[in-house]
């Protein structure tokens, strides 16, 4: 095998091992976990973290369960409001981790 040819297929490895580096990161980066729990069918939970400004809201379904999916990692204030707008419960607070589901008691 000549050198130029060794020297294309070592630009090919290095390049092959930086990409799979890369994408590696960006996985780590996009790390998210679930949370679940129970109120009033009909009801809204709302869930926030100031901390990266994460805000979404969800419908409790007819059985009275919740799940919201691929929520970043981190501490969230969870507030369960009826549908007449008032609050429920007080805010909640929880702990997201990453592959898991965070139970809201």
């Amino acid at each position: 095998m000549n050198s130029a040819i060794r020297n294309h297929l070592k630009r090919l490895a290095l390049g092959a091992t930086l990409a799979l580096g890369v994408t590696a990161g960006a996985q780590a980066q996009q790390a998210s976990g679930n949370i679940m729990g129970e109120a009033v069918a009909g009801d809204t939970v709302v869930v926030h973290n100031p901390a990266i400004g994460f805000h979404r809201e969800i419908s409790v379904e007819k059985d009275g369960k919740y799940n919201l999916r691929r929520v970043p990692i981190g501490i969230y204030e969870v507030t369960v409001k009826h549908a007449d707008g008032s609050q429920t419960v007080p805010t909640k607070q929880i702990r997201v981790q990453s592959g898991t589901t965070a139970r809201v008691q």
